[in-house]
């Protein structure tokens, strides 16, 4: 496994839009995790316990509900897009939950859209990943791929507790907010670089 993965990461290394795709799948995971898993708490510690699973559900809603949109966007508009879309909605969504305070018409809002901002991440960033790397290489790098996201992203929601406990909701949606910029200005580089040619097939 350890063999795989080294060897992935060193076919991703090769291709810019390739490294592209696995920070915007990481910073994606990472991000939703993080605030997803504390805002019950932080709806907890407010009173506002009773909401916190529709608050969930419906965030649900948007990580899950649009895949088929979000997948003809990503077909139509171009994968690099779909990532610009990624981060400006991510942050759209971290911004709302860091202004909404203790409301939480707001708070369902900005998890909805850190659920939508997720799913473009994802869709957008695993389609430019395997369009990057040599045909022969594309199972076993989106397999790596997915490993190094979901354990970013159980990382993210293992160390969110911390970080709440420690500087508050609002720090760790801030945290969230820069990440998501940062997704947002390499897709726009990237998008400013123009297509890049298409790896070897073998």
């Amino acid at each position: 496994v350890f063999a795989q993965l080294r060897h992935s990461i060193g076919v991703i290394g090769r291709y810019p839009r390739a490294k592209l795709a696995l920070v915007a799948m990481i910073i994606s995971q990472a991000s939703m995790v993080a605030v997803m898993t504390m805002t019950p708490l932080h709806m907890k510690d407010h009173g506002h316990a009773d909401l916190s699973a529709f608050v969930i559900a419906f965030h649900i809603v948007g990580m899950y509900g649009f895949a088929p949109l979000i997948g003809r966007f990503a077909d139509k508009q171009g994968r690099i897009r779909t990532l610009v879309a990624a981060g400006a909605i991510l942050a759209a969504g971290t911004v709302v939950a860091v202004l909404a305070g203790y409301h939480p018409t707001l708070i369902f809002a900005g998890l909805f859209l850190l659920g939508v901002g997720w799913n473009f991440g994802l869709i957008g960033g695993s389609a430019l990943l395997t369009e990057s790397v040599p045909a022969v290489e594309r199972v076993a790098t989106q397999g790596s791929a997915d490993l190094l996201m979901s354990l970013c992203g159980g990382t993210a929601g293992f160390s969110s507790g911390f970080i709440k406990t420690a500087w508050g909701y609002h720090w760790l949606a801030n945290g969230a907010t820069i990440a998501a910029g940062v997704l947002l200005a390499l897709a726009f580089y990237a998008q400013r670089l123009g297509p890049s040619a298409a790896p070897a097939a073998g």
